[in-house]
Order: C-alpha cells, then structure tokens, then sequence
C-alpha cells in the first residue's frame, strides 16, 4: 500500500452533483478494487431513518470496478456489525487519489442476518435509460439472491482492518 494515505470517495448522482468525501486507502488496486474506511463523525439516519448509525461508527467500504454496487461494512465504534449497505452504482472508476461512481440512487439494506431490503427505487426517474435499468435490475439480483453470502464475504475482508 505505497502512496498516498487517503484517497478521495466521489459520488455522482443521477443529477449530476458530486458528494466527495475523504477516506483512508486499507486497499486499492487501480482499475480493479479498492477498500477504504471512513468515520461517521455524528449521529446519521439511514434508510429513511430506520437505522441510525452512532457517531463513531466505522465505515469499511468496498469497491469493485467489475460489480454494479458497492458496499459499505458499517461497524460499531466497540465492534460488532450494525449492517450492510449495498449502492447500486455504474461506472466505478479506482485510481490511486480518486474513487468514483455514478449512484443509481437505489440501495440495498442487508442485516448481519442476511436479510435484504430494497431502498429507493421510487427514486429512479422514468426517463432512466434501458441501460441503466439493466445495470440496476442486474445489481438488484445478485444482492437479493444471496445476501447472506455476500455480508459473509465483506465480513471476511473488513475483519484484517478492524483488527489494526
């Protein structure tokens, strides 16, 4: 992990506007994969206020560049998982400083006991390309048909960087 100790997370939304926020690089293969953590630093509802994430809570996030979502591994400040939280994203792009992508506004919820819930797909706007409904429809399907299996697999890859 030579280089730079912070990276950049940048989201785009379906509007255009930007959200960056500063991260600390654990992981990052550019072009490929990227793990970076973040530190909620005040109390945050999330999904529609279901869930409040406590200020503290440690933000374990991963990026593929091949998968259409990223996933954020939310840990609380003792330990312990509060939950999954699945972006479905296009065109994720991981370069040594910069980590960005194009939110498609519609999420995933996945509990540690791996049940899923869908989150704002009443965001998507009706003139959404066909494209982009496909890249959302194949997201929907691979979180939803094993969610378990993949807050296992994110589980697996945080655990090294919430030993340290």
């Amino acid at each position: 992990m030579a280089g730079r100790t912070t990276v950049i997370e940048r989201k785009i939304g379906l509007d255009g506007t930007l959200s960056d926020f500063v991260c600390q690089r654990l992981r990052l293969e550019p072009g490929k994969r990227a793990v970076l953590r973040y530190v909620v630093d005040r109390e945050r509802p999330v999904a529609g206020g279901e869930l409040v994430l406590p200020a503290g809570t440690v933000t374990i996030a991963h990026y593929w560049s091949d998968r259409p979502y990223n996933v954020y591994h939310w840990v609380r400040p003792a330990g312990g998982t509060i939950a999954y939280y699945a972006n479905v994203v296009d065109r994720t792009s991981i370069e040594e400083s910069l980590v960005s992508y194009e939110d498609l506004a519609v999420d995933v919820l996945i509990t540690p006991s791996g049940l899923a819930t869908v989150l704002d797909e009443e965001e998507l706007p009706p003139d959404l390309s066909p494209s982009r409904r496909a890249v959302v429809a194949r997201a929907l399907e691979a979180l939803t048909s094993g969610p378990l299996r993949l807050a296992r697999e994110v589980e697996a890859e945080s655990r090294p960087y919430l030993a340290a």
